[in-house]
């Protein structure tokens, strides 16, 4: 799982240095709030606060504005070579323990890029980071009434909450579950999957973070 880390590092190390301090002036749909740069001034944060050892402190989006806010004058080029340099440390420290949450982070976050730079490339770190997010997704609350969710997505089928079933619903394949459970989806997407069952459960399972307003235009066709 390490290696799915550091090899999402690589493709994103590549495309941010193939565009340069352009990053700075490019919107990202899928994180409306951010610009192409900001992405990489979060991942490498990320990567600053394990090779440190800091805490990050009760309220995360706090942090991660603030280190994202940290690099903001800095060059694309600067910013890289900090998360570059960091690699290494990061891999010996981390090496033999749970990364989960890192590849979900960095494999979603390059997919964001990648759809802000219009080079969409479904299967990189798809067959990491799915399994990665469905057993995130799974750890989290309680859904709606206690009744749970089983979406189908290629030949993943998954079940979040239960043992009584609320809602069923096919999602098509396996880029599309993935980037539905990382709230990438608007509320109008999530209604036009098949289903039979209560699809506020959907809406329920997808709410930790705000959905697009509108579809990204990234569903494979």
């Amino acid at each position: 799982m390490l290696d799915e880390y550091l090899a999402s590092a690589k493709r994103f190390l590549a495309l941010a240095r193939e565009h340069g301090d352009g990053l700075g002036a490019i919107p990202v749909p899928s994180c409306p709030a951010w610009h192409a740069k900001d992405l990489l001034a979060h991942v490498t944060g990320v990567a600053a606060h394990v090779t440190s050892g800091r805490e990050m402190g009760p309220d995360v989006q706090a942090w991660i504005d603030r280190e994202v806010a940290a690099r903001s004058a800095r060059t694309v080029e600067a910013v890289a070579a900090e998360w570059e340099e960091a690699l290494p440390a990061l891999a010996a420290a981390l090496r033999g323990y749970p990364v989960g949450g890192l590849v979900i982070d960095v494999v979603t976050h390059e997919h964001d890029l990648r759809g802000a730079l219009g080079v969409p490339d479904h299967e990189q770190g798809l067959a990491a980071v799915l399994p990665a997010l469905v057993d995130h997704v799974t750890g989290l609350a309680p859904l709606r009434d206690g009744r749970g969710v089983r979406l189908r997505g290629g030949k993943t089928v998954c079940t979040f909450g239960g043992p009584e079933i609320g809602l069923e619903a096919d999602v098509g394949g396996e880029w599309e579950l993935f980037r539905l459970l990382a709230c990438r989806r608007s509320a109008g997407e999530l209604e036009t999957y098949p289903r039979t069952g209560d699809v506020r459960l959907l809406f329920d399972l997808v709410s930790r973070y705000p959905l697009p307003e509108r579809p990204l235009g990234e569903r494979a066709r």
